[in-house]
C-alpha cells in the first residue's frame, strides 16, 4: 500500500529568512505608521524598538521550542509541550483566528491601495488578492515562496527609498522624551505590534525546512534584526520629513512623505510598492495559516480530513478552510476593527508559548544546563510579561473579544473529545459476549 505523501524539506536558511523578512515588513509600516505617529509623535522610533523587543523575547522563545518540536502549528506544539494539548489548542485556536484576521485586514488594505490607483472596489480587489494567492498556494510551497521572494525585494525597496529621503533631515529630530509623551509611545508600540507579526509563521515551515534545529533559530534572529532596523529607520525618516500629526491624518502616509520631496509621481510610486507589500503579507499568512490547520488535524486536534496532502504536497483541505473563512472576513470590510482583534489573539497566544517555556525550564526540560535554565526562565517571562503589557495596552475591549474566541476554541474541543468518547462506546465492536469490552 503507497505511504501517505508528506511534507519534504526542501526549504534553506536563506529562503526561510527572506520568508520572515517578507511577512514582517511592508503591510503594517505601511498602513500604521500614520495613527502610530499621531500617537508617539517624534517618540515613534521608540515605539518601534519597544515592539520589536517583545517580539525579540518572544522569538526566544520560539527558537528555543521550535528546537525541542521543530513541527507545524507552533503555537499548538509549544504550548502542548509544557500544558497538555487542550491549551495547546486553544493556543493554536487563538494563532490560527489571529492569522486569518490579519490576513483579512491586509487584504482590506490591498484592496484600498488598489482602489486609490484603479477606482477598484475595496472588497473586491480585496477577495481579488486572495484567489491569486490561493492560486499560488497550490502551486506548491516553492512557488510561494519564490513569489514571496520578489515581492519582499519590490516593498524592501520602498521603504529604502523613504529611508533615503529622510536621512538628509535627521539632524533637524527632536529626540528628547518627556513623561507626557510616554503614554502615547507606549500606546503606539501596542498599536505598531501588528507591524511585527510573521516572525512566529516560520514555526509553520519547520516541516519543510532543512536541519529546523539549527536554521529556525537562525533565521528567526536574522528576519527580525533586519526589519527592526529598517522600521526604525522609517519612523526616523518619516518623521522628520512630514509633521507627525500630518501622518496621522493621512491615508497614505508614506506616500505623503514621499510627495514632500519627490513630487506628484511618487504617489503612483508608493502605491504600487504597497499593494506589494500587502499582496506579500496576504500570501505569507494564508501559507502559515493553511499549515497550521494542517499541523492540528495532523495531531487529531481538528478533523482529520484537515490534514491530508495532496501527491505535490500541498494541504488542499486545510487551505480550502482558510481561503473560505478570510473571504468571509473581507466581506465584512472592516479593517481596523479585525487588526485589533488580531493583536489580541496573538498577543494572548505569544503569552502561552512564553509561559510554556518558562515552565518548561522550572521543571527542568529543557535540558541544556543551568545556565540555559536560567536563560530560558528569564527571557521567556520576560517576554510573556511584555506580551502582556501591549495587551492591556491595546484595549479592554479587545482583550475580552479575544478570550471569548478561546473558550470558543476549547469548547469545541471538548466537545470533539466528548464526541470521539461517545463513537468509542456506541461502537459495536465494544460490547462483547456477556456484556464485557472487546
Amino acid at each position: 500500500m503507497p505511504s501517505e505523501p508528506t511534507l519534504q524539506r526542501t526549504l534553506s536558511l536563506w529562503q526561510v529568512s527572506v520568508t520572515g523578512i517578507g511577512v514582517i515588513l511592508g503591510a503594517g509600516v505601511y498602513a500604521l505608521i500614520g495613527p502610530a505617529a499621531a500617537r508617539a509623535g517624534h517618540g515613534l522610533w521608540l515605539s518601534f524598538l519597544l515592539a520589536g523587543a517583545a517580539a525579540a523575547l518572544t522569538a526566544y522563545s520560539y527558537a528555543r521550542l521550535g528546537a525541542m518540536r521543530p513541527k507545524t502549528s507552533p503555537e499548538f506544539q509549544y504550548t502542548s509541550l509544557a500544558f497538555g494539548p487542550d491549551v495547546g489548542f486553544v493556543a493554536g485556536w487563538l494563532m490560527l483566528g489571529g492569522d486569518i484576521a490579519a490576513a483579512a485586514s491586509v487584504a482590506l488594505g490591498f484592496g484600498g491601495y488598489l482602489g486609490h490607483l484603479a477606482g477598484t472596489p475595496i472588497v473586491i480587489g480585496a477577495a481579488a488578492l486572495v484567489l491569486f494567492a490561493a492560486a499560488a498556494m497550490y502551486a506548491g510551497i516553492g512557488h510561494s515562496v519564490g513569489i514571496a521572494a520578489i515581492l519582499t525585494a519590490i516593498e524592501a525597496v520602498g521603504l529604502l527609498i523613504i529611508i533615503a529621503i529622510g536621512v538628509p533631515f535627521w539632524p533637524t529630530l527632536d529626540f528628547r522624551l518627556t513623561a507626557a509623551t510616554g503614554p502615547g509611545v507606549f500606546s503606539a508600540a501596542a498599536l505598531i505590534f501588528f507591524a511585527y507579526l510573521g516572525f512566529d509563521e516560520l514555526g509553520n515551515l519547520a516541516e519543510e525546512m532543512k536541519a529546523p534545529e539549527r536554521n529556525l533559530p537562525r533565521a528567526l534572529y536574522i528576519s527580525l534584526g533586519v526589519t527592526t532596523v529598517i522600521y526604525v529607520a522609517v519612523a526616523l525618516s518619516a518623521t522628520a520629513v512630514a509633521p507627525p500629526a500630518e501622518l496621522g491624518a493621512s491615508s497614505a502616509p508614506l506616500a505623503l512623505v514621499a510627495g514632500r520631496t519627490l513630487g506628484q509621481g511618487a504617489d503612483v510610486l508608493i502605491t504600487c510598492m504597497a499593494l506589494a507589500a500587502t499582496a506579500n503579507t496576504v500570501l505569507l499568512l494564508l501559507v502559515s495559516g493553511a499549515r497550521s490547520v494542517y499541523g492540528m488535524a495532523s495531531a487529531g486536534v481538528l478533523p482529520r480530513g484537515l490534514g491530508r496532502l495532496t501527491k505535490t504536497q500541498v494541504p488542499r483541505e486545510a487551505m480550502i478552510a482558510v481561503l473560505v473563512i478570510t473571504l468571509s472576513l473581507v466581506a465584512l470590510g472592516d479593517v481596523a476593527r479585525a487588526a485589533h482583534l488580531t493583536d489580541a489573539m496573538v498577543l494572548i497566544s505569544f503569552i502561552c508559548v512564553n509561559l510554556g517555556l518558562t515552565w518548561l525550564a522550572v521543571r527542568n526540560r529543557n535540558a541544556r544546563g543551568t545556565a540555559m535554565r536560567i536563560s530560558d526562565v528569564g527571557v521567556s517571562a520576560a517576554g510573556a510579561l511584555m506580551c502582556g503589557w501591549l495587551l492591556w495596552h491595546g484595549g479592554v475591549v479587545w482583550i475580552i473579544a479575544a478570550l471569548g474566541v478561546g473558550l470558543l476554541g476549547a469548547a469545541a474541543a471538548i466537545g470533539r473529545r466528548a464526541r470521539a468518547r461517545f463513537l468509542v462506546t456506541a461502537s459495536p465492536g465494544s460490547i462483547g459476549k456477556g456484556g464485557t469490552t472487546t
